[in-house]
């Protein structure tokens, strides 16, 4: 995404810490608020996986319900989320998924065997964009 707001984790920064830097930065200078934060589970990991001294998770406990959070915005766990990187925003309020074309859905039988052996090959596509109305309502955290 162009124009967007950058934070960069510090050396020994934790992670939690930067997330919070880029959420002050999407309220300061995006006059948004923070709606979701998307990472990859390999980014997400070590975060959940927080333990005190004492080796109690910070996090909660892994049979705590729930959806997970950092500080209080919603955590979506993707690999389609920048790899050591997390993406911040107020896509609630600042961004949409504009349909370009409706969904396509093909049904064939004519691959290989599929006739034969009485099989169906499904095909569907969608083709749409994510538009970002306000570049400054989010942030890529880098570094993580």
């Amino acid at each position: 995404m162009s124009g967007i707001q950058t934070q960069a984790k510090g050396g020994s920064e934790p992670t939690t810490d930067a997330l919070y830097k880029a959420m002050r930065k999407i309220r300061d200078t995006g006059f948004a608020e923070p709606s979701v934060v998307f990472m990859t589970p390999a980014t997400w990991e070590p975060v959940r996986l927080m333990k005190t001294a004492d080796g109690i998770y910070i996090w909660g406990h892994p049979s705590m319900p729930g959806p997970a959070t950092v500080w209080g915005v919603p955590v979506v766990e993707t690999t389609a989320a920048p790899a050591n990187a997390a993406l911040v925003g107020d896509y609630a309020n600042f961004s949409e998924l504009a349909v370009r074309r409706g969904i396509d859905v093909q049904v064939s039988n004519s691959h290989s065997d599929y006739f034969i052996r009485g099989k169906l090959a499904l095909r569907a596509d969608l083709r749409v964009a994510l538009i970002h109305y306000r570049p400054l309502a989010f942030c890529e955290v880098t570094g993580l």
